[in-house]
């Protein structure tokens, strides 16, 4: 007979945090690393560069090593700032810079690795800006099968009274 007072250990959370390396991506990974509270948790920080084609090829073929390579560096500077606050928060974290389009390489990294929760920043677009571009955030909610925390940017009034 089992022990009934015996504490079954809950399975370790893995949260995806998607960063562009914009301020909004940063408040939202603070944001979101607060409120689940990332202690004991595996978080993972991925970059995507976007490789959409461009008059049917894609973006990477086009551009040289060396603005590949910068754009690389640029994701992975991106992700630092995130691996730091994530680390300080207690978790075990791991970044990767990932190549395609944004939206669906989330979700994809997503049900590969078992993720338990997607953080990712929105600018808040509106009007003919979303509608011609789409929203990352607003597709990776409407393809995740996961909950995914979307964080909206602060409006520029309210950030300038918290800064005062």
């Amino acid at each position: 007979m089992e022990d009934s007072n015996e504490i079954k250990s809950k399975p370790r959370r893995q949260i995806l945090i998607a960063t562009d390396g914009s301020e909004t991506a940063n408040e939202a990974a603070d944001f979101g690393l607060e409120m689940v509270g990332c202690s004991g948790a595996k978080v993972y920080v991925i970059y995507v560069i976007e490789t959409t084609p461009y008059r049917s090829v894609p973006l990477d073929q086009i551009w040289s090593k060396e603005v590949l390579e910068d754009v690389e560096k640029a994701g992975y500077e991106a992700t630092s700032y995130i691996e730091k606050i994530a680390k300080a928060a207690g978790a075990e974290v791991e970044s990767r810079v990932l190549k395609g389009n944004p939206a669906e390489k989330i979700v994809s990294f997503a049900e590969d690795n078992n993720i338990d929760m997607i953080i990712i920043g929105s600018l808040g677009k509106g009007g003919y800006e979303r509608l011609v571009m789409g929203s990352v955030s607003e597709k990776v909610a409407r393809h995740a099968k996961v909950p995914v925390l979307i964080v909206r940017e602060r409006h520029k009034s309210e950030k300038k009274l918290i800064q005062a």
